[in-house]
């Protein structure tokens, strides 16, 4: 058995007589819908679309994948993560099991077995550099060894802001030459308004035991529950603002909070348990895109003031569906989002307070906000996202690369 890919590529090396056979690491998708795992689907469907690129996505693993994963072609056989290494000795690594490619992009923070074949390597973030306590106990450690290695192996390393890359080179993880800015695409949003959407988000946060008054304003908080989102300061400032002198005579705040349970925040937790908070925050976990979307469309703000993102995929998600978002500076979302959004200082309570009273209080700016955050996010497409990939493909594979690796860019 031989290794695909490699120093002469598919059937004698790339040319410009046919499409660049790329292998993508597709098993994040397979397991999940949001972050990473849609990041990996929407990616394999724009580089489908296209014609210069022949696309096959790889999928071998232990775990079997959910139902309805939506990514087509995936070349998938069930071998346990070891066994694929120990398979890679001998030359069936994961090139060879799509049979032979000119490039392979890993798209996770778990990596496949390549002996020869070019590789790319997405970086989403390095926030387990920021701050270690943000994970538990040795993930942190464990991130940055497998992050390291891979950028290592790798001849190019894609990163979806400008921030992830002055992070990774200033840690050392990659050289500047190798690291190119493909922001994510957005347009997988349902943006358009039903009819139905203020019923729909009014039926979940009933069955979460809030019940939504007519002239209530919905915030919701988005992201799976983990320290470095903040979650516990956004919900704390948002029924903090019946407090205010003359809260009575304002409309009253719900937070309806989606997501599902992460990881090391028992004190929020606690605290969502408790009867008076059960009734005032709507929490209802992990939900569809369907779903999803239409509570978006249906809010009347968004806040995700998370402490560090590498892109914050759902603030550009709320900006689609063309909601008013508080956000936190210092991060790529105030960047993308610019006057379309409010930034704040995530660690700053009276900051966050102050914040949410301004849009709560004034629809009119929400108004305002949520079509110029349609506006500002309007070139962040994932065709977008896939040209600028083939051209960093095609600089790995020996192929002249087009004129901008960072042509996405916003």
């Amino acid at each position: 058995m031989t290794g695909g890919g490699g120093e002469d590529g598919v059937n004698g090396g790339p040319g410009p007589e046919r499409p660049l056979v790329v292998g993508l690491d597709v098993r994040p998708a397979l397991w999940g819908c949001s972050g990473i795992p849609r990041v990996a689907r929407e990616t394999a469907a724009a580089l489908r679309r296209r014609d210069d690129v022949v696309l096959r996505p790889f999928g071998s693993s232990w775990r079997r994948p959910l139902p309805g994963h939506g990514v087509e072609g995936v070349v998938r056989r069930r071998i346990p993560a070891r066994l694929q290494r120990w398979l890679a000795r001998w030359g069936y690594d994961a090139p060879a099991a799509l049979g032979g490619v000119d490039v392979f992009h890993h798209t996770d923070l778990t990596y496949a077995p390549v002996n020869a074949a070019p590789q790319v390597v997405t970086i989403h973030d390095v926030v387990f550099l920021h701050d270690r306590s943000w994970h538990e106990p040795g993930i942190s450690e464990w991130l940055e060894g497998n992050v390291r290695r891979a950028a290592a192996a790798a001849a190019a390393v894609v990163v979806p802001s400008q921030r992830v890359a002055d992070d990774v080179i200033a840690y050392g993880v990659a050289a500047p030459e190798c690291v190119s800015v493909v922001p994510h695409g957005v347009d997988h949003v349902d943006s358009r308004p039903r009819d139905d959407d203020r019923a729909r988000l009014r039926a979940l946060m009933g069955q979460r035991g809030v019940t939504l008054g007519p002239a209530d304003v919905v915030v919701l908080v988005p992201g799976t529950r983990e320290p470095r989102k903040n979650q516990a300061a956004v919900l704390r400032a948002v029924l903090g603002l019946a407090d205010r002198p003359g809260g009575a005579d304002r409309p009253r705040v719900h937070p309806l909070l989606i997501g599902e349970r992460g990881w090391g925040c028992p004190e929020l937790e606690d605290w969502l348990r408790e009867p008076a908070v059960r009734r005032r925050v709507a929490k209802a976990g992990r939900v569809d895109d369907e779903t999803l979307f239409a509570c978006m469309r249906a809010c009347d703000l968004v806040a995700y003031a998370s402490l560090a993102e590498g892109f914050g995929l759902p603030v550009a998600e709320a900006m689609a569906c063309g909601r008013a978002v508080l956000t936190s500076t210092g991060t790529p979302m105030a960047d993308y989002g610019g006057d379309a959004v409010v930034a704040v200082d995530p660690r700053d309570p009276h900051a966050l307070a102050q914040g949410l009273a301004g849009l709560v209080d004034a629809p009119e700016r929400r108004a305002a906000l949520g079509v110029a955050a349609r506006a500002a996010i309007a070139g962040l497409t994932w065709d977008r996202a896939a040209a600028a990939l083939v051209d960093v493909y095609g600089s790995v594979a020996g192929r002249p690369a087009g004129p901008a690796r960072q042509s996405g860019a916003a």
